[in-house]
């Protein structure tokens, strides 16, 4: 009788924080630092999630160092900024605006993903292959398993909260908490399609969807219009 479940010994595998075509992530927050003072807060993200650098600029001194603003947020050129709504990044960009090249400050504009919408499609996904496995099991002649994931997508609400509470013993101060708390969400909603395409390719008749993707296909693209040259 044909086994109804592949051995994992073709598991896929993922390369660390590297996809090609992609630079990756970028997070931006307002808010206090270690002394209190308002701050501008810049993650540097890979694909992944893998946080690559930080940098904490207080606000009252970004107009008397332009350049050095200027190099830091080249560190995060070719990225999408990730928060939890658009309107967030979009009200910090407004206050770089003038102090940055507007083809810098448009691109920051352009090239914005939403932590919910990333969660959106993992669940499409998702319900993709479990509607696949539905229809093969109408016709298989041995018992089919459903797909049972290792752990659900959760709301965005749940995962803001969950994430915002595992980084608060890491975080030195508020706005620093606010990048950490994002960057632990991008890594989280990796993790979950990673289990996704680890499960699906389990199975050799899911196999037809194609070879595991690094990240679904609509977040994959955002990443890489942000990185295509002339946008970045």
């Amino acid at each position: 009788m044909p086994s109804t479940l592949d051995a994992a010994e073709h598991e896929p595998t993922f390369e660390v924080d590297y996809v090609p075509g992609v630079q990756g992530h970028a997070v931006l927050a307002v808010g206090p630092d270690g002394a209190g003072v308002d701050a501008l807060a810049f993650w540097s993200l890979g694909p992944y999630g893998r946080a690559g650098g930080a940098w904490i600029l207080p606000l009252a001194t970004l107009h008397e160092n332009t350049e050095r603003l200027r190099n830091v947020m080249g560190m995060i050129r070719g990225t999408c900024v990730t928060d939890w709504t658009v309107d967030r990044p979009l009200e910090i960009v407004e206050k770089l605006d003038g102090l940055l090249p507007e083809r810098m400050v448009a691109a920051l504009r352009d090239n914005i993903v939403v932590v919910p919408d990333l969660l959106d499609e993992i669940a499409e996904e998702r319900k993709t292959y479990a509607d696949a496995v539905e229809a093969y099991r109408a016709t298989a002649k041995s018992k089919i398993v459903p797909l049972v994931w290792p752990s659900e997508v959760p709301e965005p609400r749940a995962l803001a909260d969950w994430a915002t509470a595992s980084q608060q013993r890491f975080a030195a101060s508020p706005v620093a908490g606010q990048a950490l708390a994002l960057t632990a969400a991008v890594a989280r909603a990796v993790e979950l399609w990673q289990e996704t395409e680890q499960l699906r390719y389990r199975r050799a008749y899911l196999r037809s969807f194609g070879e595991p993707r690094s990240l679904p296909p609509r977040w994959l693209a955002r990443l890489r219009a942000a990185n295509a040259p002339g946008r970045a």
